[in-house]
């Protein structure tokens, strides 16, 4: 379970993937422990209630607005990641 799972489905969201299920389970639950916690800003929020609907079996149809703001979360979670 890290951070940097949930950083690289958000890459995989970013570019029309769909991330591995394994390391998107890992992800959604980092960011749901740092909801959890109270550490989590309003970006991890943003990214872990997207993981946590795919990750429950949902879907996430991004349009190109919704990629670039899949990006710029991998990119925070991902400097979040590298702080703890």
């Amino acid at each position: 379970m890290s951070l940097f799972d949930a950083a690289y489905c958000l890459d995989e969201l970013s570019v029309g993937r769909t991330p591995d299920r394994t390391r998107l389970l890992a992800g959604a639950l980092a960011l749901h422990t740092r909801r959890l916690m109270g550490t989590a800003d309003q970006s991890l929020l943003d990214a872990g209630a997207g993981l946590e609907a795919l990750a429950a079996g949902g879907t996430l149809d991004l349009s190109e607005h919704g990629q670039a703001r899949a990006a710029v979360l991998a990119a925070l979670v991902r400097k979040a990641a590298e702080h703890e």
